[in-house]
């Protein structure tokens, strides 16, 4: 119907134009084409011919079998795979060569041997025994081994669920599994055992290991009175006392010298709790028996001792008995230390992480000693015994912790 017929005005009539012209065709392969496409098919054959995986001899499949931790036995059940069963389908060469490997309990023929006081002895059933017989010790009879028959007939079947036997083999599985069994491991192992010979290397201290792990998350205030922490703070808690003695020990393996050193705690200062410390001079080790004994301090003032005044951080505390023992200079110790951080980066200096362990070692190289109450009047007694009848208390890095937890 025409607009018109509506009473709409016309308007221009819209033209929609199509493009007549054919979409472009692939131009069929001519036989020149076809013979320059098949080098590429080839190629493209041989690429992928040569991506195919090598196939491994018998040998590295087993070695694979047994070092890998991808390997099948980790996710097993052992016992369906060393059984009885399992052992008989073995050629015999391979089942006597077994039984060489297991212990003389796995075999019918194998009997225990018991003292000859015992009643299942066979010697106490026949009377009185010899001195030499009752004094014998049977803890390795190699002669009764040699007359063991080792064999797949006496081999005795219950050694395969024996809770001993599964027990290794499910200890072969995890070992198998933390790629314990891979020659990574055995190089780094054979690495350290040489390192621990010459004294390079050591293992982590296992308390340090966990301090590492288990980093608390501190709030400004505890952080800053964990660096307040020292050796004042014990004072003012009364960790530390008057009459106390540090005992000092730590052993250098690279300078085979082990240094101890007793310190005694002469004097806290009641308002800045400050405290002086005496020593004796050179590689002496015990203080003088006078200083040790209540009381005794000012009968003999005129022994020759060292005074350290104002050490109030144990790592100044143990430079300073290091420098009066004169045997490990302070570069030495300070080497020892980079050692026992050997995983850390030092070359721009001292890092926190081991400036934190140097302070933990010394916290830990001094032991409090302390008279109980029945011991700090008996004079008699302090003169006879060990640090005048002090007992032992706890190390520093002990009482630091409980100064800092409020105990």
């Amino acid at each position: 119907m025409d607009s018109e017929a509506h009473g709409e005005p016309a308007g221009p009539t819209r033209t929609v134009r199509r493009s007549a012209r054919a979409p472009a065709k692939v131009p069929a392969k001519t036989p020149a084409s076809a013979a320059a496409a098949a080098p590429q098919d080839s190629l493209a054959k041989g690429k992928r011919k040569a991506r195919e995986p090598i196939e491994k001899t018998p040998e590295e499949k087993l070695e694979y079998l047994l070092t890998n931790p991808k390997s099948k036995l980790t996710n097993v059940d052992i016992s369906d795979v060393i059984n009885y069963e399992n052992f008989l389908e073995l050629p015999e060469d391979v089942q006597n060569r077994l039984c060489t490997l297991l212990p003389p309990t796995a075999f019918s023929t194998y009997t225990a041997s018991v003292c000859s006081t015992h009643p299942d002895s066979s010697t106490a059933n026949h009377g009185a025994v010899s001195h030499d017989a009752e004094d014998r010790m049977e803890v390795d009879d190699h002669a009764r081994e040699d007359t063991l028959v080792r064999s797949p007939a006496t081999l005795d079947p219950m050694v395969f669920s024996s809770p001993f036997f599964l027990s290794a083999a499910h200890t072969f599985q995890d070992h198998l599994y933390s790629s314990w069994l891979g020659k990574k491991a055995a190089d780094d192992l054979a690495k350290f055992k040489e390192g621990a010979r010459a004294g390079d290397i050591h293992a982590d201290w296992k308390d340090e290991v966990w301090e590492l792990e288990h980093q608390p998350v501190m709030t400004k205030a505890q952080r800053k009175k964990l660096i307040s922490a020292d050796l004042t703070a014990l004072a003012k808690h009364g960790l530390l006392q008057e009459g106390d003695v540090l005992s000092y020990k730590r052993t250098f393996p690279t300078l085979d010298v082990t240094v101890e050193k007793d310190v005694l705690v002469e004097k806290i200062d009641m308002r800045t709790y400050i405290i002086t410390l005496l020593l004796s001079p050179g590689t002496q080790k015990e203080l003088p028996p006078f200083l040790l004994v209540h009381g005794a301090e000012e009968e003999d003032s005129d022994a020759k001792m060292l005074t350290m005044e104002d050490v109030i951080d144990p790592v100044a505390l143990e430079r300073g008995v290091l420098d009066v023992d004169g045997r490990v200079r302070y570069a030495d110790k300070y080497a020892e230390d980079l050692a026992a951080c050997s995983h850390t980066n030092t070359s721009d200096g001292p890092t926190d992480e081991v400036k934190k362990m140097i302070s933990v070692r010394a916290w830990k190289s001094f032991t409090v000693w302390r008279w109980q109450e029945h011991m700090r009047r008996q004079t008699d007694l302090q003169i006879v015994q060990q640090r005048g009848g002090r007992e032992r208390v706890a190390t520093l890095f002990y009482l630091r912790g409980c100064c800092l937890s409020g105990q």
